[in-house]
C-alpha cells in the first residue's frame, strides 16, 4: 500500500479525535454552548453526506457521462474507515490521559 494511502485517513483521524474530545469534553462538562456546537457539528455532517449522495445518485441518472466520472471518485474502503477510526481512538485517549494527568 502506497504511503499516501496510510497517512491520509491516520492524519484525519488523528485530527477528528482531537476536535470530538474538545467538544464533547465540553458538552459533557455541562456547557450549553459547546452542545449546541456538537449537535450543529453532527447534524451539518448528516446534511452535507444526504446532499453528496442524492447530487450523485441524481447527476448519474441525468448523464452518462457524469455516471463515468463518478464511478472514477474516492470510495473509502472498509480499511481505510477503520484507519481512520483507529486513529481517531488512540489520539483520544492519548489526549485525554496526557491532560487529566497534567491537572
Amino acid at each position: 500500500m502506497a504511503m499516501k494511502e496510510q497517512v491520509m485517513p491516520i492524519s484525519m483521524g488523528a485530527v477528528m479525535g482531537a476536535m470530538m474530545l474538545w467538544m464533547f469534553h465540553g458538552a459533557l462538562a455541562g456547557e450549553s454552548a459547546a452542545k449546541s456546537a456538537t449537535l450543529t457539528f453532527i447534524a451539518a455532517h448528516v446534511l452535507v453526506a444526504i446532499v453528496i449522495i442524492l447530487a450523485g445518485l441524481i447527476a448519474s441518472r441525468m448523464s452518462s457521462r457524469l455516471s463515468d466520472k463518478l464511478d472514477r471518485l474516492h470510495r473509502p474502503s472498509l480499511r481505510h474507515v477503520a484507519m481512520m477510526v483507529f486513529s481517531a481512538s488512540c489520539t483520544v485517549t492519548v489526549i485525554h490521559f496526557f491532560l487529566h494527568e497534567a491537572a
